[in-house]
């Protein structure tokens, strides 16, 4: 679930709920609070929706000053301020395209061209005509025609400007469309302005719902906010209880002795790292921030941390354990292979996530439940899990994916001896650095890893239980098997 901060000076529970629904929002209702937010805990947010008039804001010192910085009156000050509110999160570096203005400030029509625009972007025909039409409608005959041939030719662009114009030569004279002046000083710097809404459109809640779900459906925003919600409630989690950091069971034991000590407030400042790794507008080239990020979370799974530590403090029972031992020996994995070669690359969002989930289940003593920062992470591995998950055909995979690896084995003249972690750590070893290997998917071999060790407790993964195991083998089988 993304975060949304919305500055609105007309606040009301009900105007929350209608056009949010149940989103989590935060609400600002002053010029004073809105700025403090954007000025101090902006990373907490991932879109922002703005008004432009925020009239009914107090009279502050802070808007004192800026009104006669600015030599104009408090309430004019205050009439346009979400001008200000918005160039302040540009010089914050927070997105443009995650701001967009909600406001009676704007012409109707204006707002309903970035909609034509928007649509088209996206190939969505019924929509982009249904906005067409309202666009239209009553306008001259000579004006129609010209838009069916800028659409005859294609020129989406030319029809969206054209219409601008038109709508820009009827507002000459009028001062309350605030929002197309600063549109206007935007085009003449050549940069495209910052989207608008206007409040009293009959479609203006369809059209902030679409444009609320579009930024929901960015897997980069979903992962960003799952690894936040994730790092601030484990380092909640550790400062209630430090015992809960499950970490150290992994430490290696040398005369009878942990061969390393892990303080508290390295895991808290291990946390805090994370939290702050992935930037608010998604790089150009994502998947170096991928690289940076993964090498960061499994870091601490240096060569005195050990899953089979775990296994010998259970008198080597895995019966309890099985999943966390999975988990870590999944990570271990990771930091080899991530360390020597880019072997796990092309990095995408899902897979980071499911990495993520694995690495703070074996870190940290959780409870079976889903936490709240999981529903978020599962949401970005995938929107459509399978509903359940048949033992038979999952059996059949698995003896398959087990042949398919010793075929490999075989092929590359290797031994065959061992569990299915070492057989694909040791293709693993064959092939980095040697530019003649043949290619494989060392994703799926992580995600069969998974699969493999857990073939014991079939049960638990093939449940219909919400408990985190489960609930997280039904998120990544479709991405796991064919």
């Amino acid at each position: 679930m993304l975060k949304i901060l919305w500055v609105e000076d007309e606040y009301s529970e009900q105007k929350q709920v209608s056009w949010f629904n149940n989103r989590s929002v935060c609400v600002k209702t002053s010029f004073d609070e809105a700025e403090n937010a954007i000025n101090h805990c902006l990373t907490q947010f991932d879109l922002i929706v703005l008004d432009i008039n925020l009239e009914n804001s107090e009279h502050t010192d802070r808007v004192k000053a800026l009104a006669k910085q600015f030599k104009i009156s408090e309430q004019a000050f205050l009439q346009e301020s979400g001008m200000n509110l918005f160039l302040n999160l540009l010089e914050h570096g927070f997105p443009k395209d995650q701001i967009i203005f909600l406001t009676a400030n704007a012409d109707i029509n204006i707002s309903r061209i970035d909609e034509l625009r928007e649509f088209y972007r996206q190939g969505d025909d019924d929509a982009f005509n249904e906005i067409l039409g309202a666009i239209t409608n009553g306008l001259s005959e000579e004006t129609v025609i010209k838009c069916a041939e800028l659409i005859k030719a294609e020129d989406i662009e030319g029809l969206c400007q054209y219409l601008e114009n038109y709508f820009n030569k009827l507002n000459d004279g009028v001062t309350n469309n605030t929002y197309n002046r600063f549109c206007e000083a935007y085009r003449r710097c050549r940069i495209e302005p910052p989207k608008a809404i206007n409040k009293s459109l009959n479609e203006a809640k369809h059209h902030l719902n679409h444009w609320l779900e579009n930024h929901e459906r960015n897997d980069y925003l979903v992962l960003r906010r799952g690894v936040i919600e994730a790092c601030s409630f484990l380092k909640s989690h550790i400062e209630k209880n430090e015992d809960t950091i499950q970490f150290r069971d992994f430490i290696k034991i040398e005369n009878q002795q942990p061969t390393i000590e892990i303080p508290t407030a390295d895991i808290g400042n291990y946390l805090e790292t994370l939290a702050q790794f992935l930037p608010l507008k998604q790089s150009d080239d994502p998947i170096i921030f991928y690289r940076l990020f993964l090498r960061t979370l499994v870091h601490e799974w240096e060569e005195n941390i050990e899953a089979k530590w775990l296994k010998e403090k259970h008198g080597n029972d895995l019966s309890k354990i099985r999943d966390i031992y999975t988990f870590a020996w999944l990570m271990k994995m990771t930091r080899n292979w991530v360390s020597h070669a880019n072997l796990l690359e092309p990095l995408k969002p899902q897979f980071i996530a499911f990495l993520f989930l694995v690495n703070m289940r074996a870190m940290f003593k959780l409870t079976k439940a889903i936490q709240p920062y999981e529903k978020i992470l599962l949401r970005c591995i995938s929107l459509s899990p399978t509903n359940s998950i048949i033992p038979k055909e999952l059996q059949d995979y698995v003896s398959g994916v087990e042949k398919d690896i010793d075929g490999i084995l075989t092929g590359l003249k290797l031994d065959q001896t061992g569990h299915f972690g070492e057989k694909i750590n040791a293709i693993y070893r064959q092939n980095t650095g040697n530019p003649d290997a043949e290619p494989h998917d060392y994703q799926k071999f992580l995600l069969h890893y998974f699969w493999v060790n857990q073939k014991a407790d079939l049960i638990h993964l093939t449940a219909t239980s919400d408990e985190f195991l489960p609930t997280l083998a039904r998120h990544i089988y479709n991405r796991s098997f064919p």
